[in-house]
């Protein structure tokens, strides 16, 4: 899932950006494409980090930053690359990373962005628009976000006339119904496979909200402290106060990054805690931090507003559990964590060490990714009151996967892991694992041929990155060669204008006939962290041979 490397550092900074293109709505709408492919998809898992984890009921599909891949699991395991299909932009899906993934039977929805800098504002993220396929991928159709939030459209008046800050980070698809999350564009519905939107905005409003000032939050305030000075009805200064609050959060109600779609209930997270509804839209409640007049949090609300993972479980008795990934924002009485509902949403514990990216569930264990590694919890159905405790799960086959585990999803007695750096399998509940790495193979250094046999072969390529960007504050770089023989290797990293930044290995001693990776962990030879921006690396061997590579720090 790229929402995980998304950081709400950014959202902030860019409120303005939002407001100022709110009209700069393109003449023409970009209408839905048919893609005839190009070109024929890549045999193999492809790509360097795993994204989102899905299963369709028939396939499963696998996000990276390349595009997305797919297994049938009743032909195959897995373990090798000749078992994966992936698409790229090149069949079909729209331009970048992939964002969000959903899918069902034979149908499968994409949304993609890029990274791209806005001048005197530094890089922001920009949706590239979502690409579905109803024949497990064989064909594929495009619709670009300016089609979806076409202005000349009812509902969509305001809708963000520029594809800057509005990615979708999350797709629910039930039945007809196809949801999408998008930041500045907010939560939109279509319920004929695509061909028209409608705004599904949180809280019922019947327009975004970009700014609190926008709203009648101010008046309500000082209503309410004309009261209170007044000596005034009490519960009317409390309902005053509470229904400017309302207002004032719909700025952050309305950025939304997960959803979780059944019938006529519809979850959504958002940065302002979670938003749903039982009855399709027609109610809405808003669950989400809330402090008593100590400033205290209040039990039975999420854990932090930022919610950014939502995963709707069924136990054995038939009862609904939700489980919410929920960060934090600056605003105070926060706290990472998980947080559980098993009231449709009414009430809400907590759980965890930290929150999640995503679930997954099988009969002994809740699991969750984390940006502290894999999590697990025993007994899915324990009670939310109970004191649930978690335990870190190495995913090891040979070295271990580390990183933030970002997609996980069960298949049967398959539990399938997802990390930055390759994708785990576990066929009992956690116990083994075999891990699927070097998703792509590079040649080697010294003999321009490949060794060993996993990943898909990228005939040009000597060296990589993953993951690539990468923020030093919460990961590290791994750049990954290959060698036919063994040789004493130096690897030295410089900067835009060619600078030395570091020696990372100086005359290491690494074995022949093998792929092999070494760390960066985004610091100078002085020890301290480097700035954004664009650095080169250079892989040198005893016998004189070369290899470069390019490593994007975006923190």
């Amino acid at each position: 899932m790229i929402n995980a490397c998304y950081r709400y550092s950014h959202i902030s900074a860019f409120f303005t950006l939002i407001l100022l293109t709110l009209h700069l709505s393109p003449g023409h709408a970009a209408r839905p494409q048919r893609f005839h492919q190009a070109s024929e998809p890549i045999r193999g898992l492809f790509g360097a980090e795993i994204g989102d984890v899905v299963w369709s009921g028939r396939y499963l599909w696998v996000s990276t930053e390349s595009g997305v891949a797919r297994l049938d699991p009743a032909v195959s395991s897995g373990l090798n690359a000749s078992d994966w299909v992936t698409y790229t932009q090149l069949n079909g899906l729209g331009r970048g990373a992939v964002s969000a993934l959903d899918a069902s039977g034979d149908t499968v929805w994409v949304a993609t962005l890029i990274d791209t800098t806005i001048a005197g504002q530094g890089t922001a993220q920009a949706g590239t628009g979502l690409s579905f396929s109803h024949d497990a991928g064989r064909s594929w159709s495009h619709i670009p976000n300016a089609f979806i939030f076409d202005p000349t459209k009812p509902g969509f008046e305001r809708s963000p006339g520029t594809t800057i800050l509005n990615g979708c980070f999350d797709l629910a698809l039930d039945g007809e119904a196809i949801y999408a999350a998008f930041f500045a564009g907010s939560t939109v519905r279509s319920l004929d496979q695509g061909q028209t939107w409608q705004p599904f905005i949180p809280g019922g409003a019947d327009k975004i909200v970009y700014f609190a000032a926008e709203t009648a939050a101010d008046s309500l305030t000082i209503l309410a402290d004309s009261l209170s000075r007044e000596n005034g009805d009490p519960d009317a200064i409390a309902e005053l106060r509470a229904g400017a609050d309302s207002l004032t959060s719909q700025e952050f109600l309305h950025r939304t990054f997960s959803i979780v779609a059944h019938g006529d209930s519809v979850w959504i997270g958002t940065s302002s805690g979670i938003a749903f509804t039982l009855d399709d839209g027609q109610t809405w409640t808003n669950a989400k931090v809330r402090l008593d007049e100590t400033g205290t949090p209040l039990p039975g609300h999420p854990a932090g507003n930022w919610v950014v993972a939502m995963e709707r479980m069924v136990l054995p008795d038939g009862s609904t559990a939700l489980w919410a990934g929920t960060n934090t924002t600056p605003l105070p009485g926060q706290t990472q964590a998980i947080s559980v509902s098993r009231n449709f949403g009414a009430t809400w514990a907590h759980t965890g060490p930290t929150f999640a990216w995503d679930f997954a569930f099988t009969p002994n264990f809740v699991w969750a990714g984390t940006s502290l590694g894999l999590l697990a919890s025993r007994d899915p159905a324990l009670p939310v009151d109970a004191g649930r405790d978690w335990e870190a799960i190495e995913v090891a086959d040979g070295q271990p996967l580390i990183g933030t585990f970002v997609g996980l999803e069960r298949v049967g007695d398959v539990l399938w892991a997802g990390a930055e750096k390759g994708l785990g399998r576990s066929e009992d509940e956690g116990g083994t694992w075999r891990v699927i790495r070097d998703l792509v193979r590079t040649r080697s250094i010294d003999t321009r041929d490949f060794v060993g046999t996993g990943g898909v072969p990228d005939s040009t390529a000597l060296t990589y990155v993953a993951p690539n960007p990468f923020a030093p504050s919460r990961e590290t770089a791994t750049l990954v060669f290959s060698l036919e023989r063994e040789a004493e290797v130096s690897i030295a990293i410089y900067d835009f204008a060619s600078r030395l930044v570091r020696d990372l290995i100086f005359n290491e001693a690494f074995a022949g006939g093998a792929d092999h990776r070494v760390a960066w962990d985004g610091r100078d030879q002085g020890g301290q962290t480097v700035a954004n921006g664009t650095y080169f690396y250079r892989v040198q061997l005893s016998t004189g041979q070369l290899a470069f590579g390019k490593v994007v720090v975006l923190d």
